[in-house]
């Protein structure tokens, strides 16, 4: 295996690539939790691929993969029916109020989605996984099964239609024998396994359902910075300065940008109206959001992924042990799913996010969602054996990158050491004590 000095100074080197970059702009990958799927490991371009590529071939010789879990977010879905209604309500008073001054392909436009089809899976999210179960496969080779047979593979998702059509489109090119494979879906209210937020009471009293949980999104949003984007849209839309256009209105001209990206791959139609100013204030506002509701803004929004977690695990070791023969075990879920459990792992930066960030510490921010909940965001779980003296390792992956596993500081890491770091959450939690109220 590559020293640790090397590749930490491979790291080091495509952080230096990325920092030199970040100042270039990408719509398509500023869109928070509505970014379509996108390889970060061209993201330096050439630095991190070569050194991941040296490093799969150095170890291929050391190892034997003998166990691949993932947990995987739905791909590119429709917007859901509150996003469509919101959408088509403001493209309506515009048409209604302003139609001889808004941009002329707004003036007879009509949204390409409607209520019939929303929040399922698009042409476009099947494609996402058919193509991370063809990079899968090749990724793998003959180490995991070509042929699905329900003693070796474990495919599960949960009761949204667009997680099992995600399930599928990976399954169709992942095997040989799609027909055949058998999918268990875990019922709407009694799934701690992959939907956990929903079945922790506390979370939701105190999280979900709670307004002061996210004041500083709250505070955020009647900041200056926010306040710029209203009058940046105004002007966009050609509107006169007494129209009343309000945040809500700019988040939602930035949805139906987001949806044009992913779904369509367009920028003539909503992205026109918006400016590279109002999409990063925007996009702040959304990973404020999402850090107070799904990751470090409290423990109670990541620790209960601790579920999820020790089923991992408990598969991993049960391999080890001539438990089970399973050596595929894919769970098909949602962001608020790979989220937490990437936080809780240790993936996600833990720096506070407030609503008085200075312009530069938004720009110079870690916690992005566009990088780390994306549509079909994906964390993997290679188990290896090593040939010399048959211990077992784990290679943790994140959006497919081989990524070092915090605690252990290493890209392989012993089973045994990663069942130690993550000792509190596979023995000591107890979920039901921790989401009674």
């Amino acid at each position: 295996m590559l020293s640790k000095t090397t590749w930490c100074a491979a790291i080091a080197l495509a952080s230096a690539a990325s920092v030199a970059t970040a100042a270039k702009f990408q719509l398509e990958t500023a869109m928070a939790t509505k970014t379509a799927y996108w390889d970060q490991s061209k993201d330096p371009l050439d630095v991190f691929d070569e050194f991941v590529e040296e490093l799969e071939k150095e170890d291929e010789d050391k190892y034997s993969l003998v166990q691949i879990q993932s947990v995987v977010r739905h791909g590119t879905r429709y917007p859901t029916k509150s996003n469509i209604k919101e959408i088509d309500a403001f493209l309506k008073m515009l048409q209604t109020n302003y139609s001889s001054v808004i941009p002329s392909w707004m003036r007879t436009y009509q949204l390409p989605y409607n209520v019939s089809i929303e929040g399922i899976l698009s042409s476009t999210g099947s494609t996402e996984l058919k193509n991370y179960g063809q990079r899968m496969r090749l990724s793998v080779g003959k180490s995991i099964p070509v042929s699905y047979s329900s003693d070796k593979f474990v495919l599960q998702h949960t009761y949204k239609s667009r997680t099992k059509d995600s399930a599928t489109s990976f399954a169709s090119v992942f095997f040989q024998n799609a027909a055949n494979v058998t999918y268990i879906e875990h019922p709407e209210g009694n799934d701690r396994l992959l939907r956990f937020f929903d079945e922790c009471p506390r979370y939701t009293r105190d999280v979900a359902d709670n307004e002061n949980a996210t004041s500083e999104l709250t505070q955020y949003k009647s900041s200056s910075a926010m306040l710029k984007t209203v009058d940046i849209l105004r002007s966009k839309l050609n509107l006169p300065s007494t129209a009343p256009l309000t945040v809500a209105d700019v988040e939602t001209a930035y949805s139906a940008c987001s949806f044009d990206l992913a779904l369509f791959h367009r920028k003539d139609n909503w992205c026109t109206i918006v400016t590279e100013d109002l999409v990063k204030a925007v996009e702040y506002a959304e990973d404020l959001e999402t850090y107070y509701t799904e990751s470090h803004g409290y423990k109670i929004n990541y620790e209960i992924a601790s579920v999820l977690l020790r089923d991992i695990v408990q598969y991993m070791t049960d391999f080890t042990q001539n438990k089970t023969s399973v050596v595929g075990n894919f769970r098909f879920a949602h962001g608020e799913t790979t989220m937490p459990l990437m936080t809780l792992l240790g993936y996600v930066d833990r720096t506070k996010l407030r609503a008085d960030f200075s312009p530069r510490a938004i720009e110079k921010r870690k916690f992005r969602t566009s990088r780390l909940a994306l549509f079909m965001a994906n964390l993997e779980f290679r188990l290896y054996q090593k040939k010399r003296n048959g211990e077992f390792y784990v290679q943790v992956r994140v959006n497919e990158l081989p990524t070092e596993i915090p605690g252990c500081d290493d890209v392989f890491c012993k089973l045994s050491e990663v069942q130690d770091i993550w000792k509190t959450y596979l023995e000591s939690y107890d979920f039901d004590k921790e989401c009674s109220v």
